[in-house]
């Protein structure tokens, strides 16, 4: 069987809902594809490319939900984007730990500036980009929190059950609509004020 980088990925991918971040590594990835390790090193160095890789496939899979309707304005494009970002990594268990910090191999995938049109109006890019980061950082950090608490659909980690754990039992949706909701509003008028 000849192997690819996205075979590997989609393979790790398969797994990481069966035995979560930390139990993946490179020799259960080659025993589930019935192949030594020493041949999933020709594609990968280490566990950070393949993290690199899997984030890369999330997000390639990803593309058509990420993709706002041409008919939204750029920041109600944002929040999409946004909205889209936080399913892709619910759809994996440790989703957001495995796309924090990573690498996406294919850049291509990125597509063009959020706010390519206020940009083009004279919006400082680097300031624009440095808005959709936050939102960015936002998405991740909330969803590495969620799946905390709730690993996969259906799970549910007992520890957060008192009453100090009350505040991220609610409504997963609405509290993150709320959070997406300040951050957006902060960042807007942190780029309209520079």
């Amino acid at each position: 069987m000849a192997l690819n980088r996205q075979d590997i990925a989609r393979a790790g991918l398969k797994l990481l809902n069966d035995v979560g971040l930390n139990g993946l590594t490179l020799r259960l990835i080659a025993a589930d594809l019935g192949v030594k390790a020493p041949a999933l090193y020709w594609h990968l160095k280490n566990k950070q490319e393949l993290l690199d890789e899997m984030a890369t496939q999330m997000y390639a899979d990803s593309a058509a939900d990420r993709q706002p309707p041409a008919s939204l304005g750029e920041w109600e494009a944002v929040a999409h984007s946004a909205r889209a970002l936080r399913k892709m990594m619910l759809a994996h268990r440790d989703g957001g730990k495995v796309f924090a910090g990573t690498y996406l191999g294919d850049t291509s995938l990125v597509g063009e500036h959020p706010l390519r049109r206020s940009i083009e109006a004279g919006l400082d890019e680097a300031r624009a980009s440095q808005g959709i980061f936050t939102v960015y950082c936002f998405v991740i950090g909330f969803v590495i929190e969620e799946q905390a608490v709730r690993p996969m659909p259906g799970e549910f980690d007992e520890r957060y059950a008192g009453s100090a754990g009350q505040a991220v039992l609610g409504d997963a949706d609405a509290r993150f609509e709320d959070g997406l909701v300040m951050v957006l509003s902060g960042a807007r008028q942190w780029l309209e004020a520079g």
